[in-house]
């Protein structure tokens, strides 16, 4: 199986990742990573086959974000995953545009419940 990992923010969802990943290596699945330039892509390299990084800041600029969309598009018509895995808010938004039309199951899963906590 092929999983494709989108990651915007890091924080909490580097913390995440960095325990998920090599769980999931574990069960010989094949992992891309496309992150934001957050991310330290050497933490990565031993925990998925491809790292991917991208210009994704938090603009509400929709012309930026058709961009990145269209990037993201592109990524997953070269690694063809059976599955995009989206973290968070904007990756979600951004991972979710760019599976429109395509034979791809997305999920979504978007943390930072802790704000919610009280």
């Amino acid at each position: 199986m092929n999983i494709m990992h989108i990651a915007q923010c890091a924080g909490g969802v580097d913390r995440y990742l960095s325990m998920l990943l090599p769980l999931l290596r574990q069960q010989k699945l094949h992992q891309t990573l496309v992150c934001s330039q957050d991310y330290k892509t050497e933490e990565y390299t031993d925990k998925v086959d491809e790292v991917e990084q991208l210009d994704m800041g938090q603009s509400l600029n929709p012309l930026t974000i058709v961009g990145i969309v269209a990037k993201i598009r592109r990524l997953i018509k070269r690694y063809h995953p059976d599955i995009v895995y989206c973290h968070s808010s904007m990756a979600g938004g951004m991972g979710r545009l760019a599976c429109i039309g395509l034979p791809v199951k997305i999920i979504y899963n978007p943390h930072g419940w802790a704000f919610n906590m009280q």
